[in-house]
């Protein structure tokens, strides 16, 4: 772990980025913590565990930096995840008047995200998914709760291990996701009501829905690790039961779900608002938010496509 030594001053990187990283442990946001970490660790290797003035920051710096990374053959997007958090430190600076504003600074180096391995389902196979699996409960469980995030409109792992109790209504489900902040309602359609009442947490003194995490904090972050690793895991072995179904993740859910909204013509903002993040771009700031009505219409029209 990277030891926090440096000299005085505000402005420096390193020294301001720790203190990022400080007030994240506070706001107990763990998997930003932990990417933070990763991230000032790696410039920290680079530097040589010196000082770092914002001023040294420049497009060549973040070159070669990017080309330290590739020497140690990480791949586009995890180097795309380290120059992302670099920038959100950097500006994050700027605002606070601590680092100087240099326009464009980061166009030289990669910031994208590669799609590299296909993981949205075919049509085929995720109809085979609604057969229940007789010789495994934990296989059943995990194909359940794989078809549950489906139904949730792609809802990540991360946003139903944590998500409370109190989410749930007779009706909809209403929560903050974990990565972005945004507020999301999901109308519970009939199959996915069911898939919750075979799946939630029988501990009634638990504030949480599901029952993967027990604890806040820290604790509570090592437990949803945990539980993501089971389930992957056990997805692998699901997907080895079913011939021709390719490997299986928590996020192959999700991008299924987004493949196949896409497949049934709805338009991108659509999609985008439905899933909490804002994969149109640019263009998105020029369409209007779609309702809450409309988007639960293409949800309840996906599930009936596929499960009815």
């Amino acid at each position: 772990m990277f030891d926090c030594m440096f000299i005085s001053g505000q402005e420096d990187f390193m020294r301001y980025m720790s203190s990022v990283i400080v007030r994240l442990q506070k706001m107990e946001r763990m998997g930003t913590l932990h990417v933070y970490k990763s991230t000032l660790n790696r410039v920290a290797d680079f530097v040589g565990g010196r000082s770092l003035p914002f001023k040294e920051i420049t497009p060549l710096w973040l070159q070669a930096f990017q080309n330290y990374l590739l020497g140690r053959q990480l791949n586009w997007n995890t180097i795309s995840t380290y120059m992302r958090v670099v920038r959100a430190v950097y500006y994050r600076a700027v605002d606070e008047g601590l680092a100087p504003f240099q326009p464009r600074m980061f166009r030289g180096v990669y910031t994208g995200t590669r799609v590299t391995v296909k993981r949205a389902l075919s049509e085929r196979v995720l109809r085979r998914l609604k057969t229940p699996v007789t010789t495994s409960s934990e296989l059943e469980y995990t194909r359940s709760l794989f078809l549950l995030l489906f139904m949730l409109r792609g809802i990540p792992f991360v946003d139903i291990a944590y998500m409370r109790r109190c989410d749930l209504t007779d009706s909809t489900l209403t929560y903050r996701r974990r990565k972005t902040g945004a507020w999301l309602t999901v109308r519970i359609e009939p199959e996915a009501r069911r898939l919750i009442a075979r799946l939630q947490s029988r501990n009634p003194h638990s504030p949480y829905l599901f029952p993967f995490i027990t604890s806040e904090g820290a604790e509570g972050y090592r437990q949803y690790s945990n539980a993501l690793r089971r389930f992957n895991y056990q997805l692998k072995k699901l997907a080895r039961q079913m011939e021709g179904c390719p490997s299986l993740s928590s996020y192959t859910a999700r991008h299924s779900w987004a493949t196949m909204a896409n497949y049934r013509d709805f338009q991108p903002e659509l999609i985008s608002n439905a899933m909490g993040h804002s994969s149109v771009k640019v263009t998105e700031t020029y369409f209007k938010k779609h309702s809450d009505d409309r988007i639960h219409e293409m949800n309840r029209s996906i599930l009936t496509y596929l499960f009815v």
